[in-house]
């Protein structure tokens, strides 16, 4: 006959092993919810890349160009828009930026679209992945953009 304090022990222990396996499923349950679904993206069909971050794209039938989300890429030329100085580095940057974009884009199995805002000019960004991968993420860790809002270090001041 088991005695009761082994009993106690035995029950505590499966107590903790089942709230341990409750917190685990939580936390697997929040993790999946963090980050995006695959199943909310929205296929595109890449049909140029402009600059590493603005592609037209053929979007549910229409043709559309988008922005790239939460990213600042090297401008190619001047504009007259941007009161920035743009000098040779800085196009430069960005036909480097460009042509690693259109290289990925070519490779890739799918492009899709997430978190797609339309701004008060009409203009579209979305989060871009290329076979789930996002491309934005991928310019940025190779220095070929930098995150909005953060100084852009193409031109030496």
């Amino acid at each position: 006959m088991i005695s009761q304090l082994v009993m106690q022990l035995i029950i505590k222990g499966a107590t903790r092993h089942i709230l341990l396996c409750i917190a685990l499923g939580m936390l697997t349950t929040a993790q999946s919810h963090a980050s995006g679904c695959p199943c909310n993206y929205v296929p595109v069909t890449v049909i140029d890349v402009l600059s590493a971050s603005k592609l037209v794209v053929e979007l549910e039938g229409r043709r559309e160009t988008i922005s790239v989300a939460r990213i600042h890429a090297p401008r190619l030329e001047p504009d007259s828009i941007s009161d920035s100085t743009w000098c040779e580095a800085e196009g430069a940057k960005a036909r480097e930026a460009k042509t690693y974009a259109n290289r990925l884009i070519d490779k890739a199995k799918e492009v899709s679209i997430d978190e797609r805002q339309i701004d008060e000019t009409g203009q579209i960004s979305a989060v871009v992945y290329v076979d789930n991968i996002s491309l934005g993420q991928e310019i940025l860790y190779k220095y070929l953009a930098v995150e909005k809002g953060e100084p852009t270090p193409w031109c030496p001041s």
